[in-house]
This record gives C-alpha cells, sequence and structure tokens, in this order.
C-alpha cells in the first residue's frame, strides 16, 4: 500500500468515526434537552452523579486496554496467514474475557463503597438507582472491547450504526416518558417522582444494552467472539500496564471528582443545584473528547510497525491537527457560549453575570473550552507514549498534581463554588498538559511537527476569534442568527486552512522513503 492510500484509509476511517459520532452527538444532545428541562437542575444534579460516579471507577478499571488491544492485534493480523484467524480470534477472546474479569471486580468494589456512604443512601434518588449506573458503565465498557474487530479490520464506519442505535434507545424511552406516561411531575420525593426518574435512569440503561446487540451482531460477522478467561494473560496486562492504568485513571480522576465534590459540599438533597449546572457543560464537553480518541485510535494501529522517528512525525501531525480542531471548539464555546447552552438544554441552565462565584453554565462553558484543549494535547501525548512503549512514564507527574489538585479543590469549592473549580480545573489540566510535554521531552518521544504549519494554523485561528467577537460584541446573536453566524464563520475557518490541513493528513502516515511534513 502506497503511502498515499495509507493517509487515506487512516483518515477515511476516522472520518467515518467522527461523522457518525457528531451525528450520534446530535442525538445526544437531543437527549439533553429533552432531559434538562424535564428534570431541572436539581435532579439533573441526581442524574448526573450516579452517572460520573460509576464513570470514576470506569476509569480505574479500563487501563486503557481497548488502545493496548488495538496495537497487539493489528500486529497479529499483519503477520496472520492463517484464512481462519485463530490466533487473533483467540487473543480478542483474552482481552474481552480481561475486561470482564477486571470489571467485575471494580464495579463489585464500587457499587459496595457507594452504599457505605451516607450522603448517597440519604437521597431516595441516588440510593434506589444507583445499580442502574453500574448496569451502563459495565454495558458500555463490554461494548466497547466488542468493537475491536470493527477497528483492526477498517470498519468503523459499521460501529457508527451502534452509535445511532444506542441513542434512539434512549429516545424511544424517554419520549413516552416525558411527554406523556409522567408529564409535569414535580420531583418532590413522592412515588410518581421516583418512578419517572427510575424511568430516565433506565433510559441510559437501554442505551447501552442497545448498543451491545448492534455491536455484537456486526463484529461477529468479521470475528466471532469466544470469550476467554486467561488468568495468566489477565495478570500479565495488569502488571505490564499498572502504572499506564493508574496514570491514564488519574488524569480522569481529576476531572470526574469535581462533581462529588461539588455534590458533597452542596448536595442536591438541599436544595443545591451547582452539581447539575456543571455536569451539563461537562456533559459537552465529553461528548467532544471522542475526536482525538477516534483519530487516535485510527492510527496508532496503522504506524505501531514504524520507525521512531517516523512515529514521532505521524504523532506529530496528529497533534498540529488536534491543535486546530481543539481551538475551533474552544472559540466557538467563547463566542457563543448562551447560544450553545440554551440550544442544548434551556433557560434554567443559563444565567447572566452575577458575581464570582454565582457562575452558570453559560459562564463555565469558555473556561471548559480551554480545558478541553488542553486535554486533546494531552491525550495526543498519551497516543506517543504507547506507540512507542513507553506508556508507564506519566504515573508519577499525574500523581503529584493529583495529590495537589484535591486539597485545591477542597479549599476552593466551597469557598468560591463553581468558580473556585474553574480556577483548579484550568491550574490542574495546564499542568497535566506541561507534565505530558516535559515528560516527553526527557525521554526523547517529542512529537515531530512544522512549526511553519503551527505558524499558519494559529494565525487563521486568532483571526477567527477576532473576527467572531467583534460579530458577537457589536451584535446581538440571536438563536436563528447563531446557526447562520456560527456556521459562516466556521466554514470560512475550514476554507482558509483546507489546503494546509491536507499536507497535515497526508503526513499522517508517512513511510521512511517519505519526506515529513516539515
Amino acid at each position: 500500500m502506497n503511502p498515499m492510500s495509507s493517509h487515506r484509509l487512516v483518515i477515511k476511517d476516522a472520518a467515518w468515526q467522527l461523522i457518525w459520532r457528531i451525528i450520534s452527538a446530535l442525538f445526544g444532545f437531543l437527549t439533553i434537552k429533552i432531559i434538562t428541562p424535564y428534570l431541572w437542575p436539581l435532579q439533573y444534579g441526581d442524574y448526573s452523579t450516579i452517572l460520573k460516579y460509576f464513570a470514576i471507577w470506569t476509569a480505574l478499571a479500563d487501563l486503557w486496554l481497548y488502545v493496548l488491544a488495538v496495537k497487539r492485534l493489528w500486529a497479529i493480523k499483519e503477520a496472520d496467514k492463517d484464512p481462519n484467524h485463530t490466533e487473533l480470534k483467540s487473543e480478542y477472546g483474552k482481552f474481552v474475557g480481561t475486561r470482564v474479569i477486571i470489571m467485575t471486580v471494580i464495579y463489585a468494589v464500587a457499587i459496595v463503597v457507594a452504599y457505605l456512604l451516607p450522603a448517597y443512601t440519604s437521597n431516595p434518588y441516588l440510593v434506589r438507582w444507583l445499580p442502574f449506573g453500574m448496569i451502563f458503565s459495565a454495558s458500555f465498557m463490554f461494548a466497547w472491547i466488542q468493537q475491536l474487530p470493527l477497528q483492526i479490520f477498517w470498519r468503523m464506519d459499521q460501529l457508527s450504526w451502534t452509535l445511532i442505535t444506542a441513542r434512539l434507545s434512549q429516545i424511544a424511552i424517554l419520549v413516552p416518558v416525558v411527554f406523556f406516561i409522567f408529564k409535569n411531575v414535580t420531583f418532590n420525593g413522592s412515588t410518581v417522582s421516583l418512578i419517572a426518574f427510575c424511568c430516565i435512569m433506565f433510559s441510559v440503561v437501554a442505551s447501552s444494552i442497545g448498543q451491545n446487540i448492534e455491536i455484537h451482531y456486526r463484529a461477529r460477522r468479521i470475528l466471532p467472539l469466544k470469550i476467554k478467561f486467561d488468568w495468566k494473560f489477565t495478570k500479565d496486562i495488569i502488571i505490564r500496564n499498572r502504572q499506564y492504568g493508574i496514570s491514564y485513571y488519574l488524569s480522569s480522576f481529576h476531572t470526574l471528582i469535581v462533581l462529588l465534590f461539588l455534590w458533597r459540599f452542596y448536595p442536591t438533597s438541599s436544595g443545591h443545584d451547582y452539581t447539575g449546572v456543571w455536569a451539563l457543560s461537562l456533559t459537552l464537553i465529553e461528548i467532544l473528547l471522542i475526536i482525538p480518541s477516534s483519530l487516535g485510535n485510527s492510527l496508532l494501529h496503522k504506524i505501531s510497525s514504524y520507525s521512531l522517528i517516523n512515529k514521532r512525525k505521524s504523532i506529530g501531525n496528529l497533534l498540529l491537527l488536534i491543535f486546530w480542531i481543539g481551538w475551533v471548539i474552544a472559540i466557538n464555546f467563547w463566542l457563543f457560549a448562551d447560544q450553545i447552552i440554551l440550544v442544548v438544554s434551556w433557560k434554567a441552565f443559563l444565567w447572566s453575570f452575577a458575581s464570582l462565584t454565582a457562575r452558570w453554565s453559560n459562564q463555565i462553558l469558555p473556561f471548559l473550552g480551554i480545558v478541553l484543549f488542553r486535554s486533546f494535547i494531552k491525550q495526543v501525548y498519551n497516543y506517543l507514549f504507547v506507540a512507542v512503549d513507553k506508556q508507564n512514564v506519566l504515573l508519577p507527574i499525574n500523581l503529584i498534581w493529583v495529590l495537589i489538585g484535591i486539597p485545591l479543590w477542597i479549599r476552593m469549592i466551597p469557598k468560591y463554588w463553581l468558580f473556585g473549580w474553574v480556577v483548579t480545573q484550568l491550574a490542574i489540566e495546564f499542568i497535566f498538559m506541561l507534565g505530558a510535554i516535559r515528560v516527553g521531552k526527557r525521554k526523547q518521544v517529542q512529537p515531530i511537527f512544522s512549526w511553519k504549519i503551527w505558524g499558519i494554523l494559529t494565525l487563521i485561528l486568532i483571526a477567527m476569534a477576532f473576527v467572531g467577537y467583534a460579530i458577537t460584541y457589536f451584535r446581538h446573536i440571536d438563536i436563528l442568527r447563531f446557526f447562520i453566524v456560527a456556521f459562516v464563520l466556521n466554514a470560512l475557518v475550514v476554507y482558509a486552512s483546507l489546503s494546509t490541513i491536507k499536507k497535515i493528513a497526508k503526513g499522517l502516515t508517512v513511510e521512511d522513503t517519505i519526506d515529513p511534513v516539515l
């Protein structure tokens, strides 16, 4: 395969993921639009607390197993001459078995711990429906590992349908519950409100069940799944990747733990709705975090056999691409925060500026845009370290900054509310990003990229920010005008960047015989 077709294959695979994940994200925004006016910020905080509590444990159980599996299975597939893929099937079954073993242990601990926390057991909405959060998280993790055949056989376009199935499964339950069966419910702890909340939580479980069924149907036609519980294999995975697994957990933990701190200091049972306000903004960020992982997963198994220098060149071009995408999103969040919150939720999550501490979703979103950008860069470095088999090097610095961050959060959140979280989150994410860059420099595995191309993209982004700011400053942007202005502004940025982005794309899979994009 020539280098041009290589980069097109990676781009095509990632593009299918991105396009369909954008469609899935739109359905995700629709579910938020349905849920938020129904639950209001208060019960939306309970809804999010259940999901984010288990998301913390999911990060612990993950070990970035999927990425490691992609890398190993791709190497086996490339060397495999067996038309029946016997070794590949066996290894695939072992990875799925490892996932089942780890998540069974972790979630068993998680549910026990949850019911030992008085703050959870005293809330009628949490104490009854925590198991739904556990079932959803476990189903999501199982669906994720099941999609390995689609990834390594370049069939990620088929995965897209599973995402749509998941969203439609949830909407199919939400619509009758919200608009017909339990319409105009007051969430006051009554039996009716508890059942209505149960149905909302069950809609999330239904989405994960629908996704699992669809993925299993599509993946088995490529590589039939036979789960193998190989304890030696599982033990080896844990031992060899425990440092990276913990490091990955810490890099996710510091974002998720904020919700639990907010819930601890400002519980919804006391009428505080800060958790719901924060959770809405974080949900938007989580939907967009799939962008670097889609590109990274598509690229990682393609470059696994490259020399060290070419891995660094490929990741360098990925870094440029993610840099551009991240700043485009962050600038949009700064320019159109009010309009974005209104589009995906409703006015209860929108607030005019009152003080530094009383900040609402629309005032948090611009700062989260910067957090998102820094997280994008950090993810690229994660893929770089995995590509060069140095995935364990980030543990010390991630551990140090989490240990520093937790006391800061404990100090800042009670005193300064959401503003305290914003300041601390920006600082910690910046330190994480800088730490990854510094570790890469010390280990001599930094990405190689063109500073000239970086400069061109930066100038385009600066122009976008100035033009957008001028438009929003001198002209009121209502919802209809928002769609027009946002579309035109972003279309112009894409047009101005297109030739540069094409050069970057060609450099994603540069081979030894081809000069890098420098």
